[in-house]
This record gives structure tokens, C-alpha cells and sequence, in this order.
């Protein structure tokens, strides 16, 4: 919610090696499944401050991800059935962690 605080180029999770890291993870043939599906969705994070109290303002971070291989997202799955990743999203009512659950739905269709 705050990119470019200048205390986030410090903090686990957002430094620069790791957004850098990342992106080249991103780049080489991996897809960040949420954002596949919800391309222009924001306010969606997995953790907020529990001592700063962000949770109900909804100012958090994004930190958890579902990653996988462009070819579970087309259906070209090499197994003997057919996975193919339907959705991913986060359940941020979801309490008792600074983390809310998230969620990958899959598709598995057995092969005759």
C-alpha cells in the first residue's frame, strides 16, 4: 500500500535483491498466479503489521504467492492426468496470523 517508503529498500521481503530475484524467477518461464487472473487488482495483501495496527485500514503487503509454470496455467501438464490452475486469491477475513491463508484452485482431470 505504501511502495516506495523508504524503510521498505530495509525490510525482510522487499528489499531490492529480493524484488530483483524475484522478477528474473518471474521472467524465466513462472507466473505469479494471482496476478495472472487478477491483473489489475490492488488493496490485495497476505500480511499486515499486527503492531502497527494495518489490518483494518488495509495496509499491508503482499508477501505470499502461488508460483507455478506457464504450462499449468494452459493445461500442458506432463503428468498422466491434465492440471490446469483455475484461480488464486487471498482470504484476508480470515484472522488469528499477520498472514491471511491463500488460496491456489486447481483443476485435475484424470486421463482415461
Amino acid at each position: 500500500w505504501n511502495e516506495g517508503a523508504k524503510h521498505l529498500a530495509k525490510s525482510a521481503g522487499t528489499t531490492s535483491e529480493e524484488r530483483e530475484s524475484f522478477e528474473q524467477q518471474l521472467g524465466s518461464e513462472y507466473v505469479d498466479v494471482f496476478r495472472k487472473f487478477h491483473p489489475s487488482a490492488r488493496g490485495h495483501y497476505t500480511y499486515w503489521s499486527q503492531r502497527a495496527g494495518n489490518r483494518e485500514p488495509n495496509k499491508g503487503l503482499r508477501l505470499d504467492y502461488f508460483i507455478c509454470s506457464q504450462s499449468l496455467l494452459d493445461g500442458h501438464s506432463s503428468t498422466d492426468g491434465k492440471v490446469v490452475v483455475r484461480d488464486s486469491y487471498m482470504l484476508p477475513d480470515q484472522e488469528g496470523s499477520d498472514h491471511c491463508p491463500i488460496v491456489l484452485e486447481l483443476e485435475i482431470n484424470k486421463s482415461s
